[in-house]
């Protein structure tokens, strides 16, 4: 007995065939179905390992013909790594087979990395390697730098590292700006962390309730991997801040009792982001009154809760995002915030044990009482 020839199209060709059947029913869409030819995941690793090894071989002759004259001139390196950065935009532009893109987007992506370093590091060199790393405005420079390549280069993945190289930028930015008012200078982290990470979360919020508006308008080619990257620093930074809750010499060895201050500053401004986010939820499913106060208390009594434990707030808001989106990566990084973040708050040193665990036993209550009241509105509205 002969097998039909449906049984053997790959499960996601079947349902993007189930899928624009279904729109071509309702008019959205016009024509045949055009399936989209994947190559083997086999295939693309080796034809990754190719491009990047192609890469590495370009580079050592780079190193060994260019940099050896080049060592020491600032200028000369920068201007080799605009060259480089260059010629990867100019292959990420060139069209072909999918192997073909794989090996060569690969390729442009450790050219673009190894380019950018040297620009970055013939600037530092020019203006000297003991001041840039405590120059603010240099920080910012490379910020802007990299969101220009964001805007240049067409790849999902560069603009990924681009975006978090953005940010990573603008934190040593504040940090470093912050740090020559704050003494000891590394006590400004957490202060110059918190903000951050609230802005960040900020425009994530804004992200998440407009994204069909930016698939809509085209956008999402760039506004989606600038996404993933802002939430991967957003969750960093809140785990940075609430590890710095930590006294000085157990990070870092040394004999003085300080402590960074601000820790409860981001979790009182993600605390903030999240009380909005529920608020916006609650208007987009027109929530009932009651249903819509007690949805609203909760946020508000949990954010005061882990205001010292800005992480767990973070990953409860990057939870509520991800539910939001449907996004299972994303959902992903949220519970392994929360965790992590829950472990951090229940070692730090400057809490008694008994207040620790009134936190934690608080939030767990709330949660669970939360529940059964949610459930209850519903079953109440339900029977009306």
């Amino acid at each position: 007995m002969s097998q039909h020839p449906i049984d053997r199209i790959d499960p996601t060709e079947q349902t993007e065939r189930w899928l624009w059947n279904q729109l071509a029913a309702r008019g959205t869409v016009r024509g045949d179905y055009a399936p989209t030819l994947r190559t083997p995941w086999p295939i693309r690793l080796l034809m990754g390992g190719a491009g990047w090894l192609g890469a590495l071989f370009f580079q050592i002759f780079l190193v060994g013909t260019v940099f050896a004259t080049t060592r020491g001139n600032g200028p000369a390196m920068a201007v080799t790594g605009l060259v480089m950065i260059g010629i990867a935009v100019a292959l990420y532009r060139v069209t072909g087979r999918e192997s073909g893109r794989i090996a060569l987007g690969q390729f442009a992506l450790a050219l673009s990395l190894g380019g950018q370093g040297m620009v970055i590091a013939g600037v530092g060199e020019a203006m000297g390697f003991g001041r840039f790393l405590e120059t603010a405005p240099f920080w910012l420079g490379v910020a802007l730098f990299e969101a220009v390549l964001c805007v240049l280069v067409p790849d999902r993945l560069h603009r990924f590292l681009a975006v978090l190289a953005l940010w990573l930028a603008l934190a040593i930015a504040a940090c470093v700006a912050l740090g020559d008012l704050i003494a000891p200078r590394w006590t400004a982290i957490p202060m110059a962390l918190g903000p951050m990470t609230a802005l960040a979360f900020a425009a994530l919020l804004a992200f998440v309730m407009h994204e069909d508006r930016l698939a809509a308008a085209g956008r999402l080619q760039m506004a989606g991997p600038a996404a993933d990257a802002t939430l991967l620093m957003a969750l960093l930074g809140a785990l940075v801040v609430t590890g710095f809750a930590h006294p000085a010499d157990l990070i870092f060895g040394v004999d003085t009792p300080w402590r960074a201050q601000g820790g409860w500053l981001a979790g009182a401004l993600l605390g903030a982001a999240l009380v909005a986010m529920t608020l916006l939820e609650c208007r987009r499913l027109a929530c009932s009154m009651p249903a819509g106060v007690a949805t609203l208390a909760v946020a508000v009594a949990f954010s005061a809760l882990m205001v010292y434990a800005p992480a767990v707030t973070a990953g409860a808001l990057a939870l509520a995002m991800a539910l939001r989106r449907g996004s299972l990566p994303w959902l992903g990084l949220a519970i392994a915030t929360v965790l992590i973040g829950f472990v951090w708050y229940y070692s730090t040193l400057q809490w008694t044990l008994l207040a620790k665990s009134a936190t934690l036993v608080a939030a767990g209550a709330l949660l669970l009482a939360a529940r059964a009241a949610l459930g209850r509105i519903a079953n109440t509205e339900a029977v009306a």
